[in-house]
């Protein structure tokens, strides 16, 4: 018996390919396949609405999705509409078949957390969701119980390190970076499946996220994804001496290579985070940021 793994990171816009990757993978495993699973950001709402049967819910928010106007992207989409309307459709009463991850700040307390979403009773999911995509200077953050959380892809945009330390044969990683990370060790990376996707600027930077650039992405990540995936399962998704020896061929293709501790990502992505809000002179009342 298989025991795998699956991590998506946050890309907000670039989250377009996600849908693809996820519409392949429904072509080698059903969701609960996966025991544990990690999300960041528009992560987040992609691999819930994989894991709760509405990919294709989510499919036709994306695809209906025209972002115009005079700034950038990221701003257009956090101070849209759109990020909500995934949740209001993808937001739904069936139970989480996975233990499911994800990194939400808490600004106030200075603390980075991952929250299993399949122990979130269906009243507060929604919470919990909306947290996950409320950035930190763009977003006010959510108030779930004592707290005020927000988007923790800010402080740990790869969020493995909870699939990593479980018992796993293999986890399959889709981000978005051109450099090939050595995830933790070499022998954690051994098991990793990475599926990466271009960090391309333009997409970043663009003020209009059009039907046909959204299309695109996604026939992409579903391509990409099913060329991958096909050559490291050509024994099976079972024969993990095959896929074992995929894996270090995908990461002798990529020299750039860089390692990856998550421990240190987290203090110094937290350490930027915290002098970007005292250098704008803002401050922290009741877990909200003021000028």
């Amino acid at each position: 018996m298989k025991h795998i793994g699956l991590v998506l990171s946050g890309g907000m816009g670039k989250g377009a390919y996600q849908i693809g990757a996820l519409t392949a993978l429904n072509e080698f495993f059903y969701p609960s396949d996966f025991e544990y699973v990690s999300a960041a950001s528009i992560g987040v709402l992609n691999t819930y609405a994989y894991l709760t049967g509405n990919l294709k819910k989510a499919y036709d928010i994306w695809e209906s999705v025209n972002l115009q106007g005079d700034k950038k992207f990221i701003t257009s989409v956090l101070k849209s509409s759109f990020l909500q309307d995934i949740i209001t459709n993808i937001i739904s009463e069936v139970e989480i078949p996975n233990s499911f991850y994800v990194p939400l700040l808490d600004l106030a307390n200075k603390e980075l957390n991952y929250y299993n979403l399949s122990d979130v009773p269906h009243s507060k999911m929604e919470q919990y969701l909306r947290a996950s995509i409320s950035m930190p200077l763009y977003n006010h953050g959510v108030t779930v119980g004592s707290k005020i959380l927000y988007d923790g892809a800010v402080i740990d945009n790869i969020p493995i390190f909870p699939v990593l330390k479980k018992e796993l044969d293999y986890v399959i990683c889709i981000y978005f970076d051109r450099l090939n990370y050595v995830f933790e060790n070499n022998a954690w990376d051994s098991k990793i499946i990475k599926l990466t996707f271009p960090d391309n600027k333009f997409i970043s930077n663009s003020v209009n996220i059009n039907h046909e650039s959204i299309l695109n992405m996604m026939e992409e990540g579903y391509k990409r994804t099913k060329r991958i995936l096909s050559a490291v399962f050509s024994d099976g998704v079972d024969n993990f001496d095959t896929v074992y020896q995929r894996i270090n061929e995908i990461n002798s293709v990529n020299s750039k290579k860089v390692t990856r501790l998550t421990g240190d990502v987290i203090v110094t992505n937290m350490n930027k985070i915290l002098k970007k809000f005292i250098r704008n002179k803002r401050i922290l009342e009741g877990g909200v940021w003021y000028e």
